[in-house]
């Protein structure tokens, strides 16, 4: 396992280069190229705003940065996987041509799209500075932590799926109708307190991206330290992920020449 990775890392001037061209080559074309990948999150998260704060009339004080705040990890998480997961047969005639450690491209995905996900931080910073909610520098310090725990947590599923998807063409198509689910079980729109069923907070608590979606609110919205046993939790999903992730890429990209 260990070799796997370090033969990867003698990979990365190629991670660098997918990464760029993920960023830069899927609106590559169109007027407004490389800002489609703000533009389309950014009024994702109008909309919801919208539906929630006009039509639903959701009570809670600037629900809009409590959106954000969970918007961005969870576009991040989102995306990575539904991209990530049809990385290897999107690209079979160059896994098929040359030889080069598979995980460099769901790996290059998932980089692009924290790219993303960073920039739409310091938009989310404007939001705050505009709001005058301030920040807890204290708090702040956890951000990072946070940022790369979600990053590897999410590495990991992407790997599983990226690894399975040339055996069964239908993942794809099974992760996105799984993520339009699954945030709908993610305290994102909504707080843990919004809901006196012990079923749907047992949901919510099964959901392992809720535990990285209330650190992200804890930091940036509620401007606390988060919670260490939340902390403790998302540290040994991101493990868990990861460990099963690599290896199960590292068993699985063997037959991908013959199933491609």
């Amino acid at each position: 396992m260990f070799e796997s990775v370090r033969e990867v890392l003698r990979y990365d001037p190629m991670i660098r280069n997918m990464m760029r061209r993920e960023i830069r080559g899927r609106y590559k074309g169109s007027a407004l190229g490389f800002l489609w990948n703000f533009i389309t999150p950014i009024m994702q998260i109008v909309v919801y705003i919208m539906v929630f704060s006009i039509v639903f009339r959701v009570n809670i004080e600037n629900y809009y940065l409590y959106i954000i705040t969970g918007m961005v990890p969870w576009i991040f998480f989102s995306d990575s996987l539904t991209s990530g997961s049809g990385t290897i047969v999107e690209n079979s005639q160059l896994v098929n041509k040359i030889y080069f450690p598979r995980a460099v491209l769901p790996i290059s995905v998932v980089l692009s799209k924290l790219v993303n996900m960073l920039i739409s931080l310091v938009f989310t910073f404007v939001v705050i500075a505009v709001a005058g909610t301030g920040i807890s520098w204290t708090a702040l310090l956890v951000l990072i932590p946070a940022v790369i725990l979600l990053f590897f947590f999410t590495l990991g599923l992407t790997l599983v799926l990226a690894g399975l998807d040339p055996y069964l063409r239908d993942v794809q198509y099974i992760v996105n109708i799984v993520m339009m689910l699954m945030i709908w079980v993610a305290p994102i729109m909504y707080t843990h307190d919004q809901f006196d069923s012990p079923i749907f907070n047992i949901i919510l608590s099964i959901n392992p991206f809720t535990y990285f979606c209330d650190i992200f609110h804890d930091i940036l919205y509620y401007n606390v330290i988060p919670d260490i046993l939340t902390m403790v939790v998302a540290a040994g999903l991101t493990a868990a992920a990861m460990i099963v992730g690599w290896w199960a890429f590292h068993k699985l990209e063997h037959e991908f020449a013959e199933v491609l």
